[in-house]
């Protein structure tokens, strides 16, 4: 695409010399350095004679109009490099680089703060890269050195966030940056306690999108301990069972049809959401759906709603518009999150080790994590927007002093669940390690992976403590 582009701008730039030189060499016989020279003279508008034929002609018309257009390119490129190093030397400013389709309304959204990145990286502490997997990867290897300490979001597909080594790496999938946000944006508590907590959720589609939207729901959508939502999945990719292995004991259940959804039309209709996945063939889908089942709504996740606005029965539809959520700043940067989870990782590091509560702490300690007990940090934090919503739905203070016992003995249990489901989805299993502690890293083994009132009072305690803090930190804020 650069090098497109920057072919075009040296056509542009040499067609009028082009024309002369060949005007003056080919017709007029003139030689080669004046022919040259008498098309140069047209760029400065310093050629007075008439124009012996029409390439002369052309020549003599377009030069200075080229000349403008690069002396505009050169004031354009000199003004968006001084706004550039202008905006870098703010502290919260973020470089973004990638194609001008995906960087334009990144950089829109951040307004002042946003620097459009070049061919290398700018002095910003904070870098987004939004080109192609393979692209991004180059650029982070070339670059790696003038990049440490700052914080690179990198857009990739093939890994998951936890695949990140280190902690300036952030890891960026559109996919699962949406799926995150699409259930915090559907809340599902109160239709949760309308049908007593036995839900059915049916999704048409899977892939990439369904696998982090099904991954994402197991943890978010935690409403009671007695609950029993069904997860029925139509697409045609069946694979995530045999990645994700150890999910027997959520009672949640996740169902993968081989048959079409057109043969369970009742499944469907008593669904309290169906969810559209599938991103080719949608407009059709969604006609043979709207026609098939009287569900009165639907969620689709489009890329691009074009067309869907003349389908009838489009009051029925409920469009999410996936990629330009997922490619806001604030979710793919999600500071609030990261900030919680160190908060809440710090107060672990406060109770149990007596580290003291600093800001010099609460990034070194988050450092000294592994990446795995880091992410199930972010996944409580991330799970704490849920209980935020249910509390205010329960009617109850977001306030840690004023929540009953009982309240926050609900809490805990819920977030022992979401515990136990982030390790499940991550391939644990219950077991009693051999080195005597509560977890064995290497055979992925955990002596707390059980029901709630089948721990300890120490153990409980632990998720209170989580819940304890989040509240907090919410309340300072």
């Amino acid at each position: 695409m650069k090098t497109g582009k920057k072919l075009l701008k040296f056509l542009i730039f040499i067609f009028p010399l082009v024309c002369g030189t060949i005007g003056f060499f080919v017709l007029e016989k003139e030689p080669l350095q004046n022919s040259l020279f008498y098309s140069v003279l047209m760029y400065v508008m310093n050629y007075s004679y008439p124009a012996p034929n029409i390439l002369v002609e052309i020549a003599r018309w377009t030069a200075p109009f080229v000349s403008a257009y690069s002396i505009f390119l050169i004031a354009a490129t000199l003004r968006t490099r001084l706004q550039n190093f202008m905006r870098s030397r703010r502290a919260d400013a973020v470089a973004v680089y990638g194609p001008d389709e995906l960087k334009a309304p990144v950089l829109k959204a951040l307004g002042k703060n946003g620097v459009s990145g070049g061919e290398a990286p700018s002095s910003t502490r904070r870098h987004i890269l939004l080109w192609d997997e393979p692209e991004n990867l180059r650029f982070y290897e070339q670059y790696k050195e003038a990049l440490q300490g700052k914080s690179v979001y990198l857009k990739c597909h093939s890994l998951p966030a936890q695949a990140a080594a280190g902690t300036d790496v952030h890891i960026f999938c559109p996919e699962e940056t949406a799926a995150r946000v699409f259930w915090k944006e559907n809340f599902l508590y109160e239709t949760s306690c309308a049908c007593g907590h036995q839900m059915q959720i049916v999704m048409i589609g899977f892939g990439k999108l369904g696998s982090e939207l099904l991954t994402y729901a197991l943890q978010n959508n935690i409403f009671s301990p007695e609950q029993k939502i069904e997860y029925h999945i139509f697409g045609d990719d069946q694979s995530y069972l045999k990645i994700h292995h150890t999910l027997d004991d959520v009672q949640d259940s996740i169902v993968f049809h081989e048959e079409e959804w057109t043969c369970n039309l009742p499944l469907l209709e008593g669904a309290e959401r169906i969810i559209v996945l599938q991103q080719n063939g949608q407009t059709e889908l969604l006609s043979q759906l709207l026609l098939a089942v009287k569900a009165q709504r639907i969620d689709v996740f489009s890329a691009n709603d074009a067309g869907l606005s003349i389908i009838d029965g489009k009051e029925r539809i409920r469009v999410f518009k996936w990629k330009e959520l997922a490619y806001k700043p604030e979710n793919i940067l999600s500071e609030n999150l990261y900030r919680r989870a160190k908060m809440l990782n710090l107060r672990y590091a406060h109770l149990y080790q007596g580290v003291p509560e600093t800001e010099e702490n609460l990034n070194s300690e988050w450092k000294k994590l592994d990446t795995f007990t880091r992410y199930s940090n972010i996944s409580s934090a991330d799970y704490h927007e849920i209980r935020l919503k249910m509390l205010n739905a329960m009617g109850e203070a977001c306030d840690p002093d004023q929540i009953s016992p009982e309240r926050m003995e609900l809490l805990a249990e819920l977030e022992h669940m979401r515990w136990c489901r982030y390790h499940w989805i991550n391939n644990w299993s219950y077991g009693v390690p051999e080195n005597g502690k509560h977890k064995d890293n290497i055979n992925r083994i955990h002596l707390d992976l059980k029901p709630y009132d089948q721990l300890t009072e120490p153990e409980k305690q632990k998720d209170r403590d989580a819940i304890q803090v989040l509240l907090e930190l919410e309340k300072q804020n």
